[in-house]
């Protein structure tokens, strides 16, 4: 089943193909207007698979703005590895995309959102600064290019508050496991898609079964981002995109 964006963002009208907004390539983020310092530190109290899922779920508004815009599937597929890697970082790698080919009021956005969205994913383990300068740009990118931001801010209030209420941060010190020995441990329980969404009546206890639904349906032959389940099993994993037995 391929990769599709949750229904809050598809009907929250924000897929229009009218650019209102001020976009140049040389100065990207100077014309952002947005200032997430109290939103930061709100967070710090959210475990890091709670502020990662939380800055994947950002990234698919801005995705979801450019849907009528862009026919590119990279930035779709690269929202599905991520919600991948948030379950296990086995299953996909660290990638960039080139600059020179993403460039305009469209791609550009694009291309910074992922560019900012990958460091998150991959390497807030070793430098929390990952996590809250990813989710400080896409927060700003998001209330720049969408075109009812009043929507997006409502979801992102009513959602940081229940990630605070429902995976809170472990109660731990980083310098008692200089060696990455409880490297998940550290990162808190699993968060599935569904704590993103205001509609649905989430418990934190449901997402390992969420989460084996999501891992079932996902393309990893059309998803070039995506290991196989050959590799995957090489690397480790006994049960390729499962969760549960």
């Amino acid at each position: 089943m391929p990769y599709f964006l949750p229904n809050y963002i598809i009907d929250a009208g924000i897929n229009v193909p009218i650019i209102k907004y001020v976009w140049d390539d040389t100065r990207t983020s100077s014309d952002f207007a947005y200032n997430c310092g109290d939103l930061i530190d709100r967070l710090k109290s959210v475990s890091l698979h709670g502020n990662i899922a939380l800055g994947i779920g950002i990234y698919e508004w801005i995705i979801g703005r450019y849907r009528s815009l862009s026919d590119d599937p990279i930035p779709f597929q690269l929202a599905e590895s991520s919600w991948c890697v948030n379950i296990r970082k086995e299953y996909s790698e660290y990638v960039e995309l080139n600059r020179s080919n993403h460039l305009g009021p469209i791609r550009s956005p694009l291309w910074g959102a992922v560019t900012w969205l990958l460091p998150m994913v991959h390497f807030s383990d070793e430098e929390e600064y990952e996590w809250q300068s990813g989710i400080d740009y896409l927060v700003r990118l998001a209330m720049h290019v969408l075109p009812r931001s009043e929507v997006f801010e409502q979801w992102l209030n009513t959602v940081v508050q229940r990630l605070i209420n429902m995976h809170p941060a472990p109660q731990d010190d980083p310098f008692e496991d200089i060696f990455n020995d409880h490297e998940e441990e550290r990162r808190g329980p699993l968060v599935a898609r569904e704590a993103l969404d205001p509609a649905f009546d989430y418990h934190p206890d449901q997402a390992p079964k969420l989460l084996d639904q999501f891992l079932r349906n996902v393309d990893y032959k059309n998803n070039p981002f995506l290991r196989s389940p050959e590799e995957l099993m090489e690397l480790g994993i006994k049960h390729p995109y499962r969760l549960l037995p």
